[in-house]
């Protein structure tokens, strides 16, 4: 499979926060890698923690090079950004814990794989509809999962906004503990499909029901993006910041390369 993309369009905004604790991995179209990660709040420098994973795992990707995401590969993923939180908490000792979310994009010759860790989510749409969500790794999450509660009333759940899986680490933690990420792989790819990585901050003032609309009303990324943001400013309290990637072109034929640049070469 061969997959191309229209330039993919980034957003990252402070909203009504002191800092911006989000963090967009610098787009390269040629990679297929697409990060994006939120400093938990209330803990130390949530801008530093978010930046340092992304870069972790994608300097990782780019070192070990593979055309499918396996759950032994994240987990050798995250353990290298495990281990950059370490060495940053180690050489600043007035910090105590440094935390946060992690959505992730790869694009390959095998077509999506879809990571992440948290409450940052991963949308695949065709159109109005959302084919792929990523589920929040949340205490309420897991808790309606259960059948404990709804939806309902997790939405005003005292602990809706407690995460339930993370990237953090904190110093007088021993042994560390290391959350699993989720993955999906996802062949079924068309052109015109979007891919939508967001922090929890878009989603204060974008439900599902809004996505559905937005993607169904607009055809390009730039226009979407004015779409979420005209909703999210002035408005959204929290960071709020995404990445869209549209599918310009999908071919069926063997890729010139078993891994590459989308199963290009990379000439």
């Amino acid at each position: 499979m061969t997959i191309s993309i229209d330039k993919p369009v980034t957003f990252s905004l402070i909203g009504q926060r002191v800092t911006n604790q989000d963090y967009v991995y610098p787009v390269d179209e040629r990679s297929g890698l697409f990060i994006v990660c939120d400093g938990i709040g209330g803990w130390d420098q949530g801008e530093v923690a978010s930046r340092l994973v992304a870069e972790a795992v994608a300097r990782f990707m780019e070192q070990h090079p593979t055309d499918c995401i396996e759950e032994s590969y994240l987990a050798e993923a995250l353990a290298s950004a495990y281990r950059t939180l370490l060495e940053y908490l180690s050489q600043n000792r007035l910090l105590s814990r440094l935390g946060t979310t992690l959505a992730l994009l790869q694009l390959t010759s095998r077509g999506a794989t879809v990571a992440h860790v948290g409450d940052s989510r991963v949308y695949h749409m065709r159109g109005g509809v959302i084919l792929h969500q990523t589920l929040d790794h949340k205490y309420v999450q897991d808790l309606v999962a259960g059948g404990i509660i709804t939806e309902e009333q997790a939405l005003n759940h005292p602990r809706r906004h407690t995460l339930s899986r993370s990237i953090g680490v904190q110093s007088n933690e021993s042994p560390l503990r290391m959350d699993k990420g989720e993955i999906a792989h996802i062949a079924d790819i068309q052109m015109g499909d979007f891919f939508f990585l967001c922090t929890d901050g878009v989603l204060e003032q974008v439900d599902d029901q809004s996505l559905r609309n937005i993607f169904a009303q607009y055809e390009t990324s730039q226009d979407i993006a004015d779409q979420l943001l005209g909703r999210c400013r002035n408005l959204t309290r929290d960071n709020y910041s995404g990445c869209l990637v549209r599918i310009k072109h999908v071919s069926r034929e063997k890729a010139n390369l078993p891994f590459g640049i989308f199963g290009q070469s990379q000439e």
